[in-house]
């Protein structure tokens, strides 16, 4: 088990920082919140579609180039681990 997620980060890891970041955060997770998030206050507050989705495509992006960051520092971090034999 710890062979194999040592096998996936270490994939994860090959393709390199900013691959992760802006595939997983920017792409993955501002995009998708994103549209998510203009659906919503379109229905919810009324709010004009093109004008949340303007803004949103602004923040959340932003949002997620950091929170790849993190995740990024999380993966190195639990890799380090599972070479050292400690998880």
């Amino acid at each position: 088990m710890n062979q194999q997620k040592a096998e996936k980060l270490k994939a994860v890891i090959k393709k390199g920082r900013w691959s992760y970041v802006v595939k997983h955060g920017v792409l993955g997770w501002g995009l998708a919140t994103a549209v998510l998030w203009s659906v919503i206050m379109y229905f919810i507050d009324s709010m004009p579609f093109t004008e949340s989705i303007f803004i949103a495509l602004v923040v959340f992006p932003i949002c997620g180039f950091f929170l790849g960051l993190f995740n990024w520092f999380l993966i190195n971090r639990e890799f380090s681990k599972l070479e050292k034999g400690e998880l």
